[in-house]
């Protein structure tokens, strides 16, 4: 039970909330292309959708957002929602139910090869966990952004500071060679930021960093766009004025209160609402995420016993949910 005394909590939870709801928002994106022909189709479409590169089963993809949402589901309260495992598991499942094969791919889908076991691999561990970790912590930025901009708290937190959130095998700033780990500072997101700055014309950002090291800028500067944008010719990066900047990156955003981006020498007047992915109230649910014809196929599968998972479909306020149990 939450009380008037756990704030904390409630944000959190509410916070939870609104990732799920921006989760159900986004539309199934079933696709061939590659992770850099993706990137051509611009940041707006990637932002609004679920996909994985060259995962182009439409099942799949529903079975990936069903996962996020359970993972989701259980930070916040410690039900029995998924863990990653379970949802690696589960996923997994459902690669070999559908029949996927990393040397061809879908069945009757014709697909460059893939050695097992490799990010190319749709279904190995290490891809499975890239995508669920990218998916849920872009859904998780996407709130904190919408979040962040409301006039409350913008009066009150204008900035934003980019710091490291969570440890990575190999941060940005080093890299793996024979015996252990070497500076890689080209890389680094010092330099990363460097670059946005020059290339947003953010001086305040700049001389911030300058004078203290700290990524800190305005909640409406355009050094968000472009650190997500790759600016300085990063081709990691996934578009987002938000965290996660970049793939398996460990870094997020904490919000700054107007005291200390004051100290900082920071200037918060006229500090305007970022645009943001729906708007906080313009988050709608997506009705047509689950195509008839895949559920009808499921449907099959079930009752002919080629599933062994079992299929509950249940219509709440006209939107259609589909929730795998295994």
């Amino acid at each position: 039970m939450l009380g008037a005394s756990c704030p904390q909590i409630k944000y959190k939870l509410l916070m939870l909330s609104l990732a799920q709801t921006l989760l159900n928002a986004k539309a199934d994106l079933p696709t061939t292309l590659t992770s850099s022909e993706l990137r051509a189709l611009g940041a707006d479409v990637l932002r609004q959708s679920l996909f994985s590169a060259r995962m182009s089963n439409a099942t799949a993809v529903q079975a990936l957002r069903e996962a996020i949402s359970r993972i989701l589901s259980g930070i916040g309260d410690g039900t029995s929602a998924d863990n990653l495992a379970d949802a690696l598991l589960k996923l997994k499942q459902i690669g070999d139910l559908l029949g996927y094969d990393p040397a061809h791919g879908f069945p009757g889908e014709s697909a460059e090869p893939a050695e097992a076991g490799s990010l190319r691999d749709l279904f190995s561990t290490d891809r499975l966990n890239l995508i669920l970790n990218t998916q849920q912590a872009m859904t998780q930025g996407a709130a904190k952004n919408i979040w962040g901009n409301t006039p409350d708290a913008l009066e009150q937190y204008p900035a934003w500071e980019l710091v490291r959130v969570a440890s990575v095998e190999t941060p940005r700033g080093e890299k793996r060679v024979k015996g252990g780990l070497a500076a890689d500072p080209e890389n680094s997101w010092a330099s990363r930021w460097q670059a946005a700055v020059e290339d947003s014309g953010d001086t305040d950002a700049g001389d911030i960093f300058a004078a203290s090291g700290r990524m800190v800028a305005r909640k409406d500067s355009p050094i968000w766009d472009s650190l997500g944008e790759g600016a300085g010719g990063y081709d990691d990066t996934l578009g987002n004025a938000y965290e996660p900047f970049a793939f398996n990156s460990g870094m997020g955003r904490v919000e700054l209160s107007a005291k200390e981006y004051a100290a900082l020498g920071g200037d918060d007047s006229g500090i305007a609402p970022s645009d943001t992915d729906f708007g906080p109230g313009e988050v709608s649910l997506n009705k047509s995420r689950f195509d008839p014809d895949i559920l009808k196929a499921l449907k099959s599968g079930l009752e002919s016993g080629d599933l062994k998972f079992a299929v509950k479909v249940s219509v709440v306020s006209c939107f259609c949910f589909l929730i795998l149990h295994f």
